[in-house]
């Protein structure tokens, strides 16, 4: 019996063991099926569930022209690691030979055989990981036809084809007003600068975080396009007229920027300067100086004090001022005052109200100042009167960073911007008092439209595809900045500088130009640099009837006041000129060869169109699709002489325009690169070189 026990506890004891090493052995043969599981099915899931983000949305101009728009681009890989091929192992190397002759196919470009692409499958197959089938990204049409493929057109979990795309931000027009428009560096969502920046949200849209990868980004709301208030052809001008002065002068950086008189738009707006690498002396837009630099604005200011002095009725045009030699000392003050013909013609002696303003006389307007305003202990009036004109607040863009204006008053007892006996009679012709060039021209542009602010703006609506999501209207900041009679004086001393006074040379035979040239010394360190000046025009145009108000600002090394009001006339003239309003104002021989724009080679069908419309004769009339247009100066007319261009072989695309250049290289199947803005002065491989596929053209534009 006790053995017979024994025996029966020892077989129960030993299932007990058992038991455990069993369940122990199930549990190692579970955790190796999971780990196994996930070293083949886990790891593809990393690269086949990706957040897409939704498509950013367009900027436009205010003529539907794209500034900035999105491109998707693919990234395609093949993944032989998912676990449909563990279950199927011979799917690859059944379709392997299709799926090589098809890449090859779809990227002849590259240059890469059948062979290429079978080996890139079969080391996929072979080494179970994942593999690049196009190292570059490649384009929407491109990914259709991969999608056709054998295997691969099942998808990611059943055929290996891994998809990733991305919205690429292209900006059409290059560097053009990108301070404006704003930037968005590849591989990011969010904008950093301009209306990018700006309205971040709307171009944005909606990402919805449950998305799985796919093409289409389900579930997420694309984000709205912005119509801006640019007009593209204005920009153009301006940016060209700028940055040929900015190089002539060798300057530091300038800004100019257009806007329509009557409802505050912005047509165009560029800020130039160069970069940090000394031997690059091209010149970007590093920074938006129009809108966010404040500085001396230098004589333009001159107009705010003479208009103060008549709204107080102290001083009328015709009234004399007696600068004598250009030189003058105020003792209480400790200043001295100069103007700038002072050393070279020994001053302006009388001078009437209009005069002094016409030819910028520092001493002509220091003095009305300090006999009305600082002997008379006044200068709360003049600081009053300024801030009525809406000079100590900011413009209003619609962007970020904006500053406020500085603009001292008497109750500034300490620091860096405390009041001085000096300070009224500086402020007075331009120093010691701080502005945008934004600021100054929304002053002027006020001035121009009788009295009444507008409130410079950037964009016209938000939409969804056709659909109006939210117009911008213009905004008037001021109903008016000062009495009818105070404008209507205004009026006449910025048209006497263009007529008789310091831009007299920049006068148009068309049209009037109103306006006030200005130079500042640069206050740099705490102290200011005479080795530095910012030049400055701003006006408007026509001056009996105001459409256009601009501005124009150049700091370079020596004085580039006659430089920005250069800039000023060949920006007026050449919109002017374009426009069709304006231009039907002109005088009869307007038509003269010596006015007509630049003759240059582009497409027939657009040359024809626009010389029609502006009555110009022309003589040739070929059926070329493509012309070059010269100057008959003998019969007052211009010649077409037609141009024929061979598939294969190199064209010349001299003096042809950006978009005329791109059209003729994608008809005739070509790759360039466009370097600049302007017309094409020159290319990299010469015209009549035959042409292999995969070249790159690189056309430079100036």
């Amino acid at each position: 019996m006790g053995n017979e026990k024994n025996r029966n506890i020892e077989t129960v004891r030993n299932r007990f063991i058992v038991v455990p090493i069993v369940i122990f052995l199930a549990s190692i043969a579970v955790l190796y099926e999971i780990f196994d599981i996930q070293m083949n099915e886990e790891i593809p899931t990393q690269y086949t569930q990706k957040i897409v983000q939704p498509r950013r949305g367009d900027i436009l101009d205010r003529k539907g022209r794209v500034l900035a728009c999105s491109v998707p681009e693919y990234t395609v890989s093949f993944d032989a690691r998912i676990a449909h091929f563990k279950k199927n192992p011979n799917l690859i190397s059944e379709n392997i030979d299709s799926i090589a002759d098809g890449l090859a196919r779809i990227f002849v470009d590259d240059n890469r055989d059948r062979q290429y692409y079978y080996n890139l499958i079969k080391t996929a197959e072979k080494e179970h990981k994942l593999v690049r089938l196009h190292k570059q990204p490649i384009d929407y049409n491109q990914l259709q036809k991969i999608k056709k493929l054998p295997l691969l057109r099942n998808g990611a979990y059943k055929g290996g084809l891994n998809v990733e795309v991305e919205n690429n931000r292209v900006y059409p027009y290059g560097g053009m007003a990108t301070r404006t428009i704003g930037f968005l560096p590849k591989g990011e969502y969010h904008g950093r600068t301009g209306l990018e920046k700006s309205f971040d949200k709307e171009l944005f849209g909606v990402l919805n975080m449950d998305a799985v990868e796919n093409e289409n980004g389900e579930g997420n709301i694309d984000g709205y396009d912005l119509v801006t208030t640019i007009d593209a052809d204005i920009q153009i001008i301006t940016h060209e007229e700028l940055a040929k002065t900015l190089r002539a002068y060798d300057a530091e950086w300038g800004c100019a920027v257009v806007m329509d008189v009557k409802s505050g738009d912005v047509l165009s707006i560029s800020n130039l300067s160069h970069n940090d690498n000394p031997l690059d002396s091209n010149f970007y837009e590093n920074w938006n100086y129009a809108v966010s630099n404040v500085c001396d604005p230098g004589s333009t200011i001159k107009l705010s004090s003479l208009m103060v002095a008549f709204e107080d009725k102290y001083v009328d045009l015709d009234d004399t001022i007696d600068t004598g030699d250009g030189y003058i000392y105020y003792d209480k003050a400790q200043l001295g005052v100069t103007d700038w013909n002072h050393k070279t013609q020994g001053g302006f002696h009388k001078l009437s109200v209009c005069d002094v303003f016409a030819n910028s006389s520092n001493v002509g307007v220091s003095k009305i100042i300090d006999k009305h305003y600082v002997r008379e202990k006044r200068e709360w009036d003049y600081i009053d009167r300024i801030k009525s004109m809406n000079l100590d607040q900011p413009s209003g863009i619609d962007l970020v960073g904006e500053p406020h204006p500085k603009v001292k008053d008497p109750s500034m007892k300490e620091g860096a911007d405390r009041w001085s006996g000096s300070t009224l009679l500086q402020m007075s012709y331009g120093y010691e008092i701080e502005l945008t060039p934004l600021q100054i021209l929304t002053f002027y542009n006020a001035v121009a439209n009788n009295g009444r602010m507008m409130r410079p703006h950037l964009m016209k609506e938000i939409r969804s595809d056709a659909k109006t999501i939210k117009k911008f209207k213009p905004q008037s900041v001021k109903g008016s900045i000062c009495k009818k009679e105070t404008l209507q004086k205004a009026h006449k001393i910025l048209e006497a500088v263009v007529e008789r006074g310091t831009a007299k040379k920049y006068a148009s035979t068309y049209y009037k130009i109103a306006g006030k040239t200005g130079t500042a010394q640069t206050f740099e360190r705490g102290r200011y640099n005479k080795s530095k000046w910012r030049g400055s025009f701003c006006g408007y145009f026509p001056a009996d009837n105001p459409k256009y108000s601009c501005i124009v600002v150049i700091q370079a090394k020596e004085a580039g006041e006659y430089g920005a009001v250069g800039v000023f006339k060949r920006i007026a003239d050449r919109i002017y000129f374009m426009d069709y309003d304006l231009r039907n104002q002109m005088a009869s021989d307007t038509t003269s060869i010596l006015n007509m724009p630049p003759t240059t080679n582009g497409y027939a069908d657009d040359f024809n169109s626009i010389y029609k419309k502006l009555s110009i004769e022309t003589e040739g009339h070929p059926s070329s699709v493509w012309v070059k247009v010269s100057p008959d100066v003998e019969n007052n007319r211009l010649k077409e002489n037609a141009l024929h261009f061979t598939k294969g072989t190199v064209p010349s695309f001299e003096r042809m325009g950006m978009r005329d250049a791109l059209f003729l290289a994608d008809s005739l199947k070509m790759k360039v690169k466009c370097v600049g803005v302007g017309r094409i002065t020159r290319q990299s491989v010469r015209a009549g070189t035959p042409y292999n596929q995969g070249d790159v053209i690189v056309l430079n534009l100036e």
